[in-house]
């Protein structure tokens, strides 16, 4: 078996935004809604992959202090 050259990185990690005013992407999307739903928070379409991240990891620090 031959070893790989490179180490193999999560999906998130792996990934380098070309635009960085790209939209969300679908995962994103999904796992905001669920936030947004659990905390009643608005659910905002219109985010960056970038903005949604910390959106995203925003949602999960005040539904953890819950």
């Amino acid at each position: 078996m031959i070893e790989p050259t490179k180490s193999v990185l999560p999906e998130t990690e792996a990934r380098t935004p070309d635009d960085p005013d790209a939209p969300m992407n679908p995962k994103q999307a999904v796992l905001l809604r669920d936030l947004c739903d659990k905390t009643g928070a608005e659910f905002d379409a219109s985010l960056t992959e970038a903005q949604a991240d910390e959106r995203i990891r925003a949602l999960q620090d005040e539904r953890d202090a819950r």
